[in-house]
């Protein structure tokens, strides 16, 4: 995945330049095996900015002039207005890589460092689908999701459709590499029937496999506190209310694959924004998975602790408004400890 490619990208200085040129940066030098040193555009200082080819697998870009330090991606991103699906399109040309799902050298990344993670089988290749199977939903705001507080800018954002022959709300599902790999459907109305279901899936996928939010937010997610969310909900009503360091795993539990996703971000913190009501127990497993990992990363570990207010049942941080959602942050985030797990939190 991601720190496959960096690792191909800092193994060959040339495409690395390739790729820096391809964004119009300017008198792009490599120097030996030490580093490459670049400027803005044609006519900026060729010692602007350089990239480090040794001890710099997250491929760091330091630009002196602009005080940035920032990861490949998210560089190009912020300086040249384009998107993550744009780069890793121009990256896989460059490269000649035909699927970065199945895209591994025999030797482990970075020395073996996800190699663990590996070993757990979190690898299975995802099918894709074209783009073209979108084009049967109608390209239209939605009011249920509206009243959510999903805007309408972050609706057409997240490429949020609609199923007119389902009466329902379509959500692409899309992989690290922002490829599609399935739709979600949200019924466009409630029910009291027991057997109701609210989501479920049209076209189906592996969502342990990815996490909602990784490729639309990338340049915002890397090197900074990531609150990861059951759902895709909370990650669009966090984009409405500025937030948007945030992912969903699509269920309460998270898988290795979406921990080694993550870690790729290298996160200042993680903070997890489980719904009211979710066991903590259940919680500390996913937190103590994380921290499983995180033994040669110095990654705090957070929690939206809910019990610390009455709140209406199954109501998730970002529900309530953003008011809420920013109390919440301030105040109410605590730092987790394996050791200081207890279900009596809930009592």
């Amino acid at each position: 995945m991601l720190e496959d490619i960096k690792k191909q990208l800092i193994d060959n200085p040339e495409a690395l330049k390739k790729l820096l040129e391809h964004y119009e940066f300017g008198n792009v030098r490599i120097h030996g095996d030490r580093y490459i040193s670049f400027g803005h555009d044609a006519d900026s200082s060729p010692k602007s900015v350089n990239i480090r080819l040794e001890n710099n697998r997250f491929v760091y870009v330091t630009d002196y002039s602009r005080n940035i330090n920032k990861d490949i991606f998210g560089y190009i991103i912020e300086l040249r207005d384009t998107t993550f699906k744009d780069v890793l399109k121009t990256i896989k040309g460059i490269l000649g890589i035909t699927g970065f799902e199945t895209y591994y050298h025999k030797v482990g990344a970075f020395g073996g460092f996800y190699d663990n993670i590996r070993s757990r089988k979190t690898n299975q290749q995802l099918k894709t689908y074209p783009e073209e199977i979108l084009d049967e939903y109608e390209k239209v705001g939605n009011i249920k999701f509206l009243k959510d507080n999903i805007s309408l800018e972050a609706q057409k954002y997240f490429q949020i459709l609609f199923d007119t022959s389902n009466n329902g709300i379509v959500i692409p599902i899309r992989n690290q590499t922002a490829d599609l790999i399935g739709v979600k459907i949200r019924c466009n109305y409630d029910s009291n029937d027991v057997f109701f279901q609210k989501y479920w899936y049209k076209v189906p996928c592996s969502m342990s496999q990815t996490l909602f939010g990784y490729c639309q937010n990338y340049a915002y997610l890397t090197d900074n506190d990531i609150l990861v969310f059951e759902s895709e909900k909370g990650v669009m009503q966090a984009y409405t209310y500025g937030y948007r360091n945030a992912v969903g795993l699509g269920s309460g539990s998270i898988s290795t694959k979406q921990v080694k996703m993550l870690l790729e971000l290298h996160p200042k913190s993680i903070i997890f924004m489980h719904d009211q009501g979710y066991s903590f127990d259940q919680m500390s497993k996913n937190m103590n998975i994380v921290q499983s990992y995180t033994r040669y990363m110095d990654v705090p570990i957070k929690y939206w602790d809910w019990s610390l207010r009455d709140y209406p049942s199954k109501v998730s941080a970002t529900d309530m408004g953003e008011e809420t959602f920013k109390y919440i942050l301030d105040n109410e985030i605590k730092d987790y400890k394996e050791e200081e797990a207890d279900d009596n939190w809930l009592s």
